[in-house]
């Protein structure tokens, strides 16, 4: 009987602290851009206009390693798009066409074969609605701004921000609405209704 009790005030409490861990504010706190500015700014930036629902994030010019995922509950995201993403394809080298091979009399002895193009691939950045309910990112930036853009269907009762930079979650780092308001904790949940 005291193990069965010790288990329920164990749950109990678990209940209770959770939803104490993550920040809870009302989508209306974020109206309006936030100030900051490209470049000269370190953390994430989230505000709305209109319908749209958009999400920044930008660093004082040194490289850093921004992750996270926003999930809703309830509803879909209807439309979403990348932001301002680094160049996915970045040319290392050019190509080089084929050449005609001339003979000592200038005749065409054959054909030398070109190069392709050497091409790097930046599989590091990564912004995509996964499904219908998520948005997932892994991105480096430095001194420019990354970020998306997305809208919600009606039904959509909260959406939950997951944000970490270098891997850890940042909370004080976060900005939300024209008051440029801090909610200090993480998991951010924006309640809609």
């Amino acid at each position: 009987m005291a193990r069965r009790f010790h288990s329920l005030f164990l749950l109990a409490l678990v209940l209770i602290t959770v939803p104490l861990l993550a920040a809870e504010i009302p989508a209306t706190q974020l109206a309006g851009k936030p100030k900051f500015d490209d470049g000269n700014a370190l953390g994430y930036f989230i505000w709305i206009d209109g319908k749209t629902w958009k999400l920044r994030w930008t660093t004082f010019g040194a490289e850093h390693m921004f992750t996270g995922r926003v999930m809703l509950g309830g509803g879909t995201f209807t439309k979403f798009k990348r932001v301002d993403p680094d160049t996915e394809r970045k040319v290392i080298a050019p190509g080089r066409a084929p050449m005609v091979v001339r003979g000592p009399r200038g005749r065409v002895v054959g054909v030398a074969g070109g190069r392709a193009p050497v091409v790097a691939t930046r599989e590091e950045d990564l912004i995509v609605q996964e499904t219908e309910t998520l948005i997932r990112w892994n991105t480096k930036t430095n001194d420019d701004v990354d970020g998306a853009e997305f809208e919600l269907s009606k039904d959509v009762v909260a959406a939950r921000f997951q944000l970490m930079i270098e891997g850890k979650p940042v909370p004080n780092q976060v900005q939300v609405g024209k008051e440029n308001f801090r909610p200090g904790q993480m998991p951010l949940v924006v309640r809609i209704k």
